[in-house]
């Protein structure tokens, strides 16, 4: 089952429970499901609903005890605290020797990309790459490590043609598992317009604008600095107009008159 679907049966668990539990109790049933679940995703779904339920009773103490123990936040803060208090030093053996002791897989993950990132910072995209590849060989479903790759193969490395090769890869799987879709995708129309692939650019702005989302497509918000930076007549107006459209809706304005309007 994929992150959408998990998050999308979890949420009717918890809606149905809502009709007939009081917030107290609904509380009460919610932990009791986290202490029988084992699954890393479930267990992470069930804890942001958790954090839910107290927000709404307006218990930011338990939000922030909750949030506080999340695998994920709790490697970020780790890493920002030992970067405040350890100016200059190296921090990749920090790194590999942390990863070595972990055996939560969020937490391996979110070590294994912050190691990813301090090769990047160093110039050494080899062995940057070869992190985020063995990411994604360990989650499959998982398109992030691709779609950070081809960042990297755009933007430090200039290699359009691999980083569109890698993008590929990470739509595709964006697609199959329903998270980081638009996200994807955006990479994929930079990508496309570094190498004045216009339909390619036009193509994904029709994709992201036929999207269908629920809560559990965990994704990035609207982006439109590809549609903006297109040269005038290089795609179909009525699509850059529908993707305007979806822009404005969001709250993300352009320029007062796209070329697309003349």
């Amino acid at each position: 089952m994929n992150y959408p679907d998990a998050f999308d049966q979890l949420e009717k668990w918890r809606d149905e429970l809502r009709r007939s539990l009081s917030s107290g109790d609904l509380i009460d049933a919610i932990e009791d499901r986290i202490g029988r679940e084992s699954d890393p995703v479930r267990l992470r779904i069930l804890n942001f609903f958790l954090a839910d339920e107290h927000l709404a009773q307006g218990n930011q103490s338990a939000v922030l005890a909750i949030r506080s123990k999340d695998p994920i936040a709790e490697v970020h803060h780790w890493h920002h605290e030992w970067r405040r208090a350890n100016e200059g030093a190296d921090i990749l053996p920090v790194l590999k020797d942390r990863i070595g002791r972990e055996s939560h897989p969020f937490k391996i993950s979110a070590l294994r990309h912050f190691m990813a990132e301090e090769y990047r910072d160093r110039g050494d995209y080899a062995s940057s790459a070869a992190i985020y590849l063995d990411v994604f060989n360990d989650n499959p479903t998982e398109p992030m490590p691709l779609i950070i790759l081809a960042g990297q193969k755009l933007n430090e490395e200039d290699q359009p043609d691999e980083a569109m090769r890698i993008i590929e890869r990470a739509v595709d799987v964006a697609l199959r598992s329903g998270t980081y879709r638009r996200h994807a995708l955006g990479v994929k129309a930079r990508i496309a317009l570094r190498l004045g692939a216009y339909r390619v650019v036009e193509d994904v702005l029709r994709q992201i604008t036929e999207l269908k989302f629920t809560r559990g497509n965990a994704d990035i918000g609207i982006e439109r600095d590809f549609l903006d930076r297109l040269p005038p007549g290089s795609i179909d107006r009525e699509v850059a107009r529908r993707y305007d459209e979806l822009c404005q809706k969001n709250g993300r304005s352009g320029a007062a008159e796209g070329w697309w309007m003349r």
